[in-house]
C-alpha cells in the first residue's frame, strides 16, 4: 500500500556479444531444448505485457467516462501543483470545455463582460469576445454568462444565455442566445430570445427554452442556429417569484424545476406531470442542495417534501421515507439506487420503492458512487459500503467536514485540518477508494476551497478584504 507522503507546493553500458567459439557451441538437440525452455518464460512475459495492456486500455476507458460526470477530475498521479492561474475576473468554475479550449466567463472591473477562449493545458488565452458591445450598460447591469453548454452534434460549438441583472435599472436588455465557435471565438449565432426565457437546455440541433411568469411555466422548442419554433407550450404551477432551471431527464423527457416543484414535459411539447409544491430551491445536477436533484443516472427526479422523497419518472412517482441523501457522484455502477436519511441510511430501489439495505449513519453529507461502492461522508468519518449488499467495507476518520469531496475515480479529495485548526486553512488529503489509506496530501492557501470545472480541480480562494475571488488550476 502506497506510503502517505505530504508534500510542500508553492501553488546501463551494452556491450556486443562475440562470437561463439565452434568447440564451445552446444549440441544441436541441447540447442532445441535450450530455445523451448527459454520461450516458455518469453511467453509469459508477453502474457503478462499483454494482459497489462488490456487492464491499462480498461482503467483508461472508465476514468473517461467518468471525467464526463460533474464532481470528476481528471487522474492525479500525485499532489498537485498550480498548472496556470487565469487573468483576475476570470472564472473558470463555470468553463465548458471543447478538445483543447476552455470557454470561460470574464467579469471586468467596470462591469462589462467578455468570453474567453483559454487553453486547457497552459491558461493561455486564445480569443475574447465582448458579450456587452458599446455603450455598455452602466453597473450594476452584467450578462450573466453562467448559462453556457457545449452544443451536442459534434460542431466545437458553444451555446450560451445572456441575460440580465435587472437590480437597478428600469428596462434590462432581452436575453440572448450566442453560439461561438470554441476554437477561435467566431460567433455563429447571436439572436434575442422572448424575455421569459431564464435557461436553456440544449438537444440536438435544437434548444429547449423555459422560464416562470406569475406562476406560469413556459417551455419552448427552437432550432438552435435559426430560431424557427417547433412547439410551446404553457404549465401552471405555485413556483411564482422563482427562477426555472431545467434538464433532460433521458433523451425524451425535459425536467424543469421551479422552487420545490418539478415539470416533466417530453421533448414533443406535451405536460407530463407536476410534483412538488413548495418553494424550497432550485434543480442543481447531481447535487441535492434542497427540494428538487434531477439524475439521468436514475432517469428520475427525486422530490424532497419534509421526511419523504419522491421518485418521478415520466410514468410514474414512488414514494420513500426519509429525505434524499446528497449525492456528488454516480457512475451508474449500482443500478436504480436512491439513498434517503430516516434518520438512519437507507438505501431503496428507485423503480418500485422496495428497501435495499440500511446502515446505522445518522449524519449522510455527501455521497459518492463508484465502481459498485458506496462512499459517504459524515461529520466525523468516511464510511464505505458495497453498493448491492450494504455490507461496510472500511471506515476512516473524517479528516474535517468542511467542503465537498471530489473524486479523480482513484482518489476520494477531501479537506483536512492543519495542525488540529477547525478552520482554514486546509490540507487537500487524497484517500484510495480501495481501502481509505492516504495517498497524499497537500497544503492550501488560507480561504481556499477546491471546486471541479470541465475535469479541471479548481482551487478558489477567497480575499475578505476585497472580496474578491482567485481561481487557480491544480494539476
Amino acid at each position: 500500500m502506497p506510503r502517505a507522503r505530504r508534500v510542500d507546493v508553492e501553488l546501463g553500458d551494452l556491450t556486443p556479444v562475440g562470437a561463439t567459439d565452434p568447440a564451445d557451441a552446444p549440441h544441436p538437440g541441447g540447442r532445441r531444448r535450450w530455445w523451448w525452455w527459454l520461450a516458455v518464460p518469453v511467453a509469459a512475459v508477453l502474457a503478462l505485457v499483454g494482459g497489462q495492456l488490456v487492464t491499462d486500455q480498461r482503467e483508461r476507458t472508465r476514468l473517461g467516462a467518468l471525467a464526463a460526470l460533474p464532481g470528476v477530475v481528471a487522474p492525479l498521479d500525485g499532489p498537485p501543483e498550480v498548472a496556470w492561474q487565469p487573468d483576475r475576473g476570470t472564472l473558470v468554475g463555470g468553463a465548458v470545455r471543447v478538445g483543447p479550449v476552455l470557454v470561460a466567463r470574464h467579469v471586468a472591473d467596470d462591469g462589462g463582460a467578455l468570453l474567453v477562449g483559454l487553453d486547457a493545458t497552459t491558461g493561455e488565452r486564445r480569443w475574447e469576445l465582448d458579450v456587452v458591445g458599446e455603450p455598455a450598460p452602466a453597473p450594476p447591469w452584467w450578462p450573466d454568462t453562467g448559462g453556457c453548454a457545449a452544443v451536442p452534434d459534434g460542431s466545437g460549438h458553444v451555446a450560451c444565455l445572456l441575460t440580465a441583472d435587472d437590480a437597478g435599472t428600469d428596462r434590462p436588455p432581452a436575453p440572448r442566445l450566442v453560439v461561438v465557435d470554441a476554437a477561435d471565438g467566431t460567433v455563429q449565432v447571436d439572436r434575442e430570445l422572448p424575455a421569459w426565457v431564464q435557461w436553456p437546455t440544449l438537444r440536438g440541433d435544437d434548444v429547449l427554452l423555459v422560464g416562470d411568469v406569475d406562476g406560469t411555466l413556459h417551455v419552448a422548442s427552437q432550432g438552435l442556429r435559426d430560431g424557427t419554433e417547433h412547439w410551446s407550450t404553457t404549465a401552471e404551477g405555485s413556483g411564482a417569484g422563482t427562477t426555472a432551471a431545467a434538464a433532460l431527464l433521458d433523451d425524451g423527457t425535459l425536467a424543469v424545476a421551479r422552487g420545490g416543484a418539478v415539470t416533466l414535459v417530453s421533448t414533443d411539447g406535451a405536460v407530463l406531470r407536476t410534483v412538488g409544491d413548495a418553494p424550497q430551491g432550485g434543480l442543481t445536477g447531481q447535487v441535492a442542495t434542497r427540494g428538487v436533484v434531477v439524475s439521468r443516472t436514475l432517469g428520475a427526479v427525486l422530490v424532497g417534501s419534509g421526511s419523504t422523497t419522491t421518485v418521478v419518472t415520466p410514468t410514474g412517482e414512488v414514494r420513500l421515507d426519509g429525505s434524499a441523501a446528497p449525492v456528488v457522484v454516480d457512475d451508474g455502477s449500482v443500478p436504480g439506487l436512491v439513498l434517503t436519511r430516516t434518520p438512519g441510511l437507507q438505501a431503496w430501489d428507485a423503480r418500485d420503492g422496495s428497501p435495499r439495505w440500511g446502515a446505522p449513519v445518522v449524519d449522510a453529507q455527501d455521497v459518492t458512487v463508484l465502481e459498485g461502492r458506496v462512499h459517504v461522508g459524515t461529520s466525523a468519518a468516511v464510511v464505505t459500503f458495497d453498493g448491492a449488499t450494504g455490507e461496510e467495507l472500511w471506515r476512516v476518520a473524517r479528516p474535517t467536514a468542511s467542503g465537498t469531496p471530489l473524486t479523480d475515480g482513484r482518489h476520494l479529495l477531501v479537506l483536512a485540518r492543519q495542525g488540529g485548526r477547525h478552520t482554514t486553512p486546509y490540507d487537500l488529503v487524497a484517500l484510495h477508494v480501495a481501502d481509505g489509506s492516504e495517498a497524499w496530501r497537500v497544503p492550501l492557501p488560507p480561504q481556499t476551497w477546491l471546486t471541479a470545472a470541465a475535469g479541471l480541480l479548481v482551487a478558489v480562494s477567497y480575499d475578505t478584504d476585497a472580496l474578491t475571488e482567485t481561481h487557480r488550476v491544480l494539476r
